[in-house]
């Protein structure tokens, strides 16, 4: 950060230019006045920047802005370097690029590399070959590990066996305003030993930085800083492509033992080669995450290959004997509903040994006619009732439909009824009904007395419990409650879905495992969402990075049908974009360099967002609701009072009627149930076995 210093007496006084300001008299329109000046002008000139230089103008003052004893051109003005000397109507100021004034035995940062900070002595060419060989050998140290974590704690320990210090710690960021130990060597604590005003001066300059002072030190808070000792200390950041991810700091606990420009320019070095090690160890365990789930995939592949060379091999065995007995059911006389079982059999076990589903349907869930159906189930179990010499009594199926899954649900249903007609003894009669209930079309089986229940196996309950497929055993009798539309069915059992809109191949993993975490299932998805319907998801997270317009597609899911309500997480955006993005409709945003740990919780966060969003809309129709009630309150009242007036008349006139006394009684309690809506604070429900609820008013 560039500095504007002068003297003032004999105080050195400072302003650091954190952005375009105004130099002048007026104190009220200049961010660096000298309010009791008279040669200076009201506005004498601007500093700004284009780009990266900063740029001083002239504003037309009478007596003019001289740099470096030249008057600046007008009225493009000209760009300012380190050192450089402003005189503003007889007011000298300094532009420096770091903080000015400092004594440079006690103070220093903005080093340069190590071979820039060796004075040309001979003697110094030994201090030199000395910095670079132990440079050499903790860098050396630090690259052997391959581990994240312990390449933190080496970063570290090879930082104070490298330059003599006491004592370190290492921090990292955690969110935009906190720090987090990662590591500690010595009598370190946060809070003893460490400023939050050094921490604060390193990140926001970008400057690795040593005081030989720390209690006088001008940069950090002089004297406020009561939890410095009064030795020496380093100080460097840590960055990744221009964000710092963490500080390393170390110092010695003796005043007698100060650090050097040279011990800041090797210290300085270290951290930026142990910040590319550590950056390239973290993505070297990313890659390795990948690949080992990779492998994982893998594995499960070739073991489910395995598993089905095992099933056609099993299949093949078995198609020996199957043959044999079709060979000898040909020579039966009164084969042919054995015959019939034979030949569905051969089906499924050809399809079975080429890794097929025969049977099932491909068709999605849809209507079907209760007559086609009947006549389904019919031809399925005909062969065997004429095996058992019983035969089925059928009513004539009502006009109506029934919602049919896709999928092996036929064979389950048949296979559940099957169960019963097994146990069938010649000439036994089975009817078969229809009838109707909530949302379902019963499809009754009464059989004669002394079957047992059935007891069908793990498979057809799932299919029929997926299918939405009820089924009881009463008194003789198989019910089997066939759903009439979707609004019955229950919703498909899958996991909340966590979408990605991204191009880039390397959050796949990291997105991969946070959704396991929260258990989600992740969906890749396009910068433009599709425009056909889709299911709701739970969260969407966009990068800002990975996404070529990312305004436009926020607001494009913003406005798709399923992601009205979607809480969208931005990632790998910076502070510049979030007033923007939040504009265009995203909920948050984190900026880049965010781990897996971070991610996962603010996820957490945006699932109770999502709640509260919900409580807030059951609120607003709570209200909505009340009025309503006042409004039919007002509308019921008149005719409910006349009706009581007509019934207390009739009553008197004929006192014997007991209907009467019952009218009474509904009206007063409607206009009990019409004073409970409006006095309703909270919509308590109850609920139904079929899964159904209404409101309790009482």
């Amino acid at each position: 950060m560039p500095y504007l210093s002068w003297l003032e007496g004999n105080q050195l006084v400072r302003h650091a230019v954190q952005g375009a300001c105004l130099v002048g008299r007026d104190p009220m329109s200049c961010a660096v006045a000298q309010p009791g000046l008279a040669t200076l002008s009201r506005t004498h000139a601007a500093i700004d920047q284009v780009g990266s230089i900063w740029w001083v103008r002239d504003l037309d003052s009478p007596n003019g802005t001289f740099l470096n004893g030249q008057p600046l051109p007008h009225p493009e003005g000209s760009a300012l370097q380190d050192g450089d000397e402003l005189v503003l109507g007889g007011w000298t100021l300094t532009f420096t690029d770091g903080f000015p004034g400092l004594d440079s035995s006690l103070y220093a940062e903005r080093v340069g590399d190590i071979f820039h900070e060796v004075r040309p002595e001979p003697a110094q060419a030994l201090v030199l070959i000395r910095g670079i060989e132990l440079l050499h050998k903790s860098t050396e140290t630090l690259l052997r590990q391959t581990d994240s974590d312990v390449m933190v704690k080496g970063l570290l320990e090879e930082s104070l066996r490298l330059l003599g210090g006491d004592r370190g710690f290492l921090v990292m960021r955690q969110g935009e305003v906190g720090w987090r130990t990662a590591h500690r060597v010595g009598d370190v604590q946060e809070g003893v030993g460490l400023s939050r005003s050094v921490l604060d001066y390193v990140t926001r300059e970008h400057t690795a930085v040593l005081s030989n002072r720390p209690f006088m030190d001008p940069r950090f808070g002089g004297l406020s800083l009561v939890e410095l000792h009064r030795g020496s200390l380093l100080c460097a950041p840590m960055e990744d492509e221009g964000e710092i991810q963490g500080v390393l700091y170390l110092d010695r606990e003796s005043e007698g033992r100060p650090f050097t420009r040279f011990d800041l320019a090797i210290f300085q070095a270290f951290v930026r080669q142990g910040s590319m090690a550590l950056r390239l160890s973290m993505l070297n365990r990313r890659a390795l995450g990948q690949a080992e789930q990779q492998g994982e995939l893998l594995r499960l592949r070739n073991e489910r290959e395995r598993e089905m060379d095992r099933h056609g091999h099993l299949l093949s065995a078995l198609a020996v004997p199957f043959r044999r007995i079709q060979s000898w059911a040909e020579d039966l006389g009164d084969g042919e509903a054995i015959r019939a079982q034979l030949e569905q059999l051969g089906s499924l076990l050809e399809a079975g040994v080429r890794g097929e589903s025969p049977g099932e349907l491909t068709l999605s869930a849809h209507p079907v006619h209760t007559q086609l159906l009947q006549e389904d189930f019919l031809r399925r179990w005909d062969s065997l009732l004429r095996l058992k010499k019983s035969r089925m009594c059928v009513d004539e199926a009502p006009a109506a439909s029934v919602w049919v899954p896709g999928g092996p649900f036929m064979a389950a249903l048949v296979g559940l009824v099957e169960l019963l007609l097994v146990q069938l003894k010649p000439e036994a009669r089975v009817f078969l009904r229809w009838d109707q209930e909530r949302g379902f079309r019963v499809l009754r089986l009464n059989l004669p007395p002394g079957l047992n229940a059935p007891q069908p196996d793990p498979w057809t309950l799932h299919v029929l419990e997926d299918a939405g497929v009820k089924w009881r055993w009463a008194d003789q009798s198989l019910d089997l409650l066939l759903p009439e539309g979707p609004d019955t069915m229950p919703e498909e059992p899958a996991r909340p879905l966590l979408g990605l809109v991204s191009e880039d191949f390397n959050l796949f993993g990291l997105f991969s495992t946070v959704a396991e975490a929260g258990d989600l299932l992740l969906e890749t998805l396009e910068s433009e969402p599709p425009t056909a319907a889709m299911p709701k998801f739970r969260f969407l997270v966009i990068d800002a990075k990975g996404t070529p317009s990312l305004e436009d597609c926020i607001r494009a899911y913003r406005h798709h049908p399923s992601f009205i309500t979607t809480p969208i997480l931005v990632v790998r955006c910076t502070e510049d974009d979030t007033s923007r993005i939040i504009e265009a409709g995203a909920t948050d945003w984190l900026a880049d360099g965010f781990r897996w740990e971070a991610l996962h919780h603010r996820l957490q966060v945006l699932r109770g967002h999502t709640e509260l969003q919900q409580r807030a809309l059951a609120a607003e129709r709570l209200e909505s609701f009340r009025q309503m009630a006042g409004t039919l309150k007002h509308e019921i009242n008149n005719p409910l009072a006349i009706i009581s007036m007509q019934v207390e008349m009739l009553q008197r006139k004929y006192p014997e009627e007991v209907k009467l006394g019952k009218i009474a009684e509904m009206v007063d309690r409607i206009r009990a149930l019409v004073q409970v809506l409006q006095k309703m604070r909270e919509t308590p429900t109850e609920d139904y076995a079929d899964g159904s609820s209404i409101l309790k008013l009482g």
